[in-house]
């Protein structure tokens, strides 16, 4: 088992986090589509959210059997517009007929964006019962009240539900897969991509206790990291890496990419190959 590594984040102070996270970064393409910003709040985890929605140009409330839906994660953490990078890119792609129309649904925080630790991080030390506080509570939140709320309001395709997350919003995408339980139903999400996310004992736990009570993940997801961030991290990326595919899921597709760059740089090339693996379908 390889030594416990804390997500990125939690070791960075503020100053620091700006600085990384400026590095690489590039203007988002311009969007197309209706964008909106509706507030949302949640029994489940008692505070208030505001939604960042992208409804594809020409939406039809009617059309079958709905679109992809695409959840961002940190969609304006830190000014590194990843709910602008992520709808850019659909906007572009889609317009070319290279990639379906799909909505995008960015869970932001209006007044604290530090609270997205509390809902990305995995309570410590985990519990087997999901009936913790931080991750435990999101993921309840998504399944519970924000995922069927979207799919009365819009035209949505349930079985074509994407997460993406950077750094700590990968750890989640992560806890989210491994949440997957057989006798539950299909995963909460379709496919994911994680991108430059640290990787700790809990994320192991997560996966092994996954391991125990099922014999698939039935998903996609595109992992990454950067080679900026030093030999530790890609000794457990590649541990969980090997992990999962020794399991032998027949229905994981699980893709990665090491990328040169440092970990704001890799939210463009993480979120562009991993849409393109989702809605494209490309390797």
């Amino acid at each position: 088992m390889p030594w416990p590594v804390r997500p990125i984040e939690r070791a960075l102070t503020t100053a620091a986090l700006l600085a990384v996270f400026g590095c690489g970064a590039t203007e988002p393409l311009p969007a197309t589509g209706e964008l909106r910003a509706e507030p949302f709040s949640s029994s489940v985890v008692g505070d208030d959210y505001l939604l960042r929605i992208r409804l594809p140009p020409g939406y039809d409330p009617d059309v079958a059997p709905g679109y992809p839906l695409v959840v961002q994660l940190d969609p304006t953490f830190a000014g590194l517009e990843e709910y602008a990078t992520t709808v850019g890119l659909i906007s572009d792609r889609a317009g070319r007929g290279e990639w379906p129309e799909a909505i995008v649904v960015g869970v932001d925080y209006p007044d604290d964006p530090g609270l997205r630790d509390r809902d990305y991080l995995p309570p410590h030390p985990p519990d087997p019962a999901f009936d913790g506080d931080g991750a435990d509570r999101f993921y309840r939140m998504l399944a519970e009240e924000l995922l069927p709320t979207l799919e009365t309001e819009y035209a949505i395709d349930p079985a074509r539900r994407y997460l993406l997350g950077h750094s700590n919003g990968g750890v989640f995408v992560w806890y989210a897969a491994f949440r997957h339980d057989p006798d539950v139903g299909p995963p909460l999400f379709a496919g994911a991509v994680a991108a430059d996310n640290g990787y700790d004992e809990s994320l192991f736990t997560y996966e092994r206790w996954h391991a125990e009570r099922a014999d698939d993940l039935p998903m996609t997801i595109f992992a990454t990291h950067s080679f900026f961030n030093g030999a530790t991290q890609v000794v457990v990326f590649d541990a969980m890496i090997e992990r999962l595919r020794g399991r032998g899921f027949p229905g994981l597709r699980l893709e990665t990419a090491a990328l040169d760059t440092d970990h704001g740089g890799a939210i463009v090339p993480s979120f562009e190959r991993g849409l393109d693996l989702l809605l494209g379908g490309a390797p």
